[in-house]
């Protein structure tokens, strides 16, 4: 039972070196700043991350995932996704970006106002990509956040976004049919 913890372990550090390996240098924090740690269930996958500094540029998908909900939790979507979109192709599609920040306000007006978010899961695949799963805490009920980044060049970018609210999926639990799902 110990060998396969140990094992999840050496790979997770691994991947964790391996990212951080192709980081660009960060600015230290300013010495005032102090570095708020946001609590991650022993069942995730990585290690809680810290938030984002106004001392120096963005550079990792934690961090700028950190920034977005920061914004979203002020109601500044459209901030919001200027800043996880900076850089990336997504940005270049407006009409993609409107109904991106059209759903964002709907659901914040269906499930309510966001007022935090947990790191559920990260994956990594090789040294350039990573899909980062959160949970967003809505007044009335959470929202899966699945984030997808990709480092071509040094700098991380978003290259996808999935937003639901099947949290089955966060459980391993196989999506059950709804009676209006089913068909005669």
């Amino acid at each position: 039972m110990k060998a396969p913890i140990a094992i999840v372990c050496a790979v997770l550090l691994l991947a964790s070196s391996a990212l951080r390996a192709q980081e660009k240098p960060r600015e230290k924090p300013h010495a005032t700043m102090p570095r708020m740690q946001v609590p991650v269930p022993a069942a995730a996958e990585a290690p809680a991350v810290a938030a984002p500094s106004t001392a120096g540029p963005i550079t990792d998908p934690a961090q700028i995932v950190a920034a977005f909900f920061s914004l979203l939790q002020k109601s500044s979507v459209d901030a919001a996704y200027a800043s996880l979109t900076r850089g990336s192709r997504i940005a270049e599609k407006p009409e993609e970006l409107k109904l991106l920040k059209a759903k964002t306000n709907e659901a914040i007006e269906v499930f309510g106002a966001i007022s935090g978010h947990d790191l559920v899961e990260t994956k990594v695949v090789g040294a350039r990509l990573v899909r980062t799963t959160y949970v967003s805490h809505g007044r009335t009920f959470p929202l899966r956040w699945r984030f997808y980044f990709y480092n071509p060049d040094g700098t991380w970018r978003l290259i996808d976004l999935r937003v639901d609210d099947k949290l089955t999926g966060i459980f391993d639990e196989p999506e059950e049919r709804r009676e209006s799902d089913a068909r005669p």
